[in-house]
């Protein structure tokens, strides 16, 4: 007996496991109920797939030996793989009581944990893990995992790039970290990240999925469709990529090839959120659709969804208990949408307001009409940029769609150009700014517009936050003309409250610091309207482009120096790329359903309502 079980070791620790299993199934002939012959045929038979047979034999040893930590640790990793959440992570906590001091005893148990999304707890455990076992690069990929998933995406960076360091060619921390990366509006890294999986494994659908979405954010959106096409070849089966897919659909206006994919990732996957959200985002919600929102509502009430798609989903049943104009639930789902995308992308840090006036003084005090006299003859010459501003929601997107109907007039979206220049400009609160400096980054803003969109005579810029920077945007681009669109402060603030930001907006997901940001903006666009000229700068009202699209599209063109097209009249048609909230809005003729939007929430406004005589 004994030699059978040596030979079985050692055939099983060179790797021949047919062999071991041979001799270990000699063993049992002898002796069935031998714990150290069933604990060594169950953890063969669980490396080859067998689960019920590994089961039967871990059972049969811990009802010999309730204190085997191998056959608990085996327990829990098996009930984990048949998502038996619940058992596995008992069997896991019984492993961690037996040895407290085992790394990968607190590792499986985090993984449990992970996978109930309890994750919180989970960390405790990749934590303990780490403390005893330092730099393990799966458990770094672990912990990353559950920081990412809980939103705290600093600390899973750390947690992805330390794993990375480690074991340079985990494909599965790369894609991570490429994650954590889009989600703080990194693309370019997020793709550098997908390349590299790719480069390891050219038949990866995940990085493909990876690298469509971090294309589609830097607008290189044909790039990006190869990719999610790819991936869905690879893994027909991938709920995420048709809800990718689904939305670039969305994107380019074909809504019927959108809802496809996007009931396609549903029945893959009806555990989640963002197809659910992009769903309702894309259609108008009515009785026929009760069934989905009743099943939505389900979800929410269950568990097992992580924060992200709860979030996703809040969202979403808030858009859609607005169409069944059911307003009081819907604005209940809004709160509790932005309570978790607020812990999501910011934790427990709280918003700065002092820090925030103080930049709009300094900006105030530096560009002065004085400033912008003296500098403005320095700038570049180009009028190629329209940029086009306003507080987030306020009708940017619908601006740029008409005007980019114009054929001499591109659309370039939301470049990030400005707010990611703003420290190289400015330093901290101003100490490094240098106004000699502005042409060169004017030029440099020029050339990136016309690599989005090359050829065309004049390009849109609709980052909504460019607002903060007119007065150097302005001295850097003399000739650049600025729209900046206006709405009613409350359909404003509304809006912003039910609507999930792509990027982390520290504000965004409280209503009275939704209505402190909301005054410094008007404080900030008083200044702009008394110093930049009036050939470069108009002010048009949101509610005026929808009842009288004409007046004020030939409003915006008299300002830019073109003569009126039609086109201009048929925004609806344009087929260009939309990646932001508004891609569905953009699609339809104008639309007055969002005007005045406000009445329909007044009893439960809250501090929105002291903009009402704004």
């Amino acid at each position: 007996m004994e030699e059978l079980l040596r030979r079985a070791g050692a055939a099983h620790g060179a790797g021949r496991l047919a062999e071991a299993e041979q001799f270990v199934t000699r063993a049992l002939a002898i002796e069935p109920g031998n714990v150290q012959a069933n604990l060594l045929m169950g953890v063969l038979a669980g490396k080859t797939g067998r689960v019920a047979l590994a089961l039967e034999h871990f059972n049969q040893v811990i009802d010999s030996d309730p204190r085997s930590f191998e056959a608990l640790f085996w327990l829990a990793m098996l009930h984990r793989k048949q998502k038996d959440l619940v058992l596995a992570t008992e069997f896991a906590r019984r492993a961690v009581q037996l040895r407290e001091g085992d790394a990968h005893g607190h590792n499986n148990l985090g993984l449990c944990l992970l996978d109930q999304v309890e994750l919180e707890e989970a960390i405790k455990e990749f934590r303990r893990a780490l403390a005893i076992l330092p730099d393990q690069p799966p458990i770094l990929h672990n912990l990353g995992t559950a920081l990412y998933l809980l939103g705290r995406d600093m600390d899973a960076a750390k947690a992805f790039d330390r794993a990375l360091v480690l074991s340079p060619r985990s494909i599965g921390s790369f894609l991570n970290l490429g994650q954590v990366l889009l989600s703080q509006t990194n693309p370019g890294e997020a793709a550098k990240c997908a390349r590299r999986a790719l480069a390891l494994n050219p038949n990866l659908a995940e990085a493909h999925l990876l690298l469509a979405s971090a294309l589609v954010e830097d607008s290189l959106t044909g790039e990006a469709e190869v990719h999610m096409k790819r991936a869905i070849e690879l893994n027909p089966a991938d709920a995420q990529a048709h809800g990718l897919l689904g939305q670039r659909f969305q994107s380019l206006g074909k809504f019927e090839d959108a809802n496809s994919h996007l009931h396609k990732s549903m029945d893959l996957e009806p555990k989640q959120g963002f197809a659910y959200f992009a769903y309702v985002h894309n259609n108008r919600v009515t009785e026929n659709d009760r069934a989905l929102v009743e099943k939505m509502e389900q979800l929410v009430e269950g568990s097992g969804l992580d924060p992200r798609q709860m979030m996703f989903l809040h969202y979403g049943l808030g858009k859609a208990f607005e169409g069944l104009k059911e307003y009081e639930k819907a604005m209940k789902n809004f709160e509790q949408a932005n309570r978790v995308a607020r812990k999501l992308k910011f934790g427990d840090a709280i918003f700065d307001r002092e820090a925030y006036s103080k930049e709009f003084d300094w900006l105030i005090e530096t560009f002065s009409r004085a400033f912008i006299d003296q500098n403005r003859q320095a700038g570049n010459p180009s009028d190629v940029p329209i940029v086009i501003v306003g507080m987030m929601r306020s009708g940017t997107t619908l601006a740029e769609q008409i005007l980019s109907s114009h054929p001499m007039i591109g659309a370039a979206g939301e470049q990030r150009f400005w707010p990611l220049s703003r420290h190289q400009l400015f330093g901290d609160a101003g100490a490094d700014f240098r106004a000699e400096r502005l042409p060169q980054f004017g030029g440099q803003y020029v050339e990136a517009l016309k690599k989005i969109v090359p050829g065309a005579q004049h390009i849109t810029d609709k980052m909504p936050a460019n607002y903060e920077l007119l007065g150097p945007i302005h001295a850097a681009l003399p000739n650049a003309r600025i729209i900046h669109m206006r709405r009613n402060p409350v359909d404003t603030c509304i809006s912003i409250f039910a609507t999930p930001n792509r990027v982390p907006v520290d504000f965004a997901y409280d209503r009275s610091n939704i209505v402190f940001a909301y005054r410094e903006y008007l404080r900030l666009m008083e200044h702009w309207r008394s110093v930049l000229p009036a050939d470069r700068f108009i002010e048009v009202n949101y509610e005026d482009v929808v009842s009288d699209r004409e007046t004020q599209a030939r409003r915006m063109l008299d300002l830019i120096g073109l003569d009126w097209d039609d086109a201009l009249l048929h925004h609806e048609s344009n087929e260009r790329n939309v990646i932001t909230p508004s891609l569905w809005q953009v699609r339809q003729p104008i639309y007055t359903s969002s005007v005045e939007r406000w009445r329909r929430y007044e009893p439960w406004l809250g501090e929105f309502s002291s903009l009402l005589t704004e």
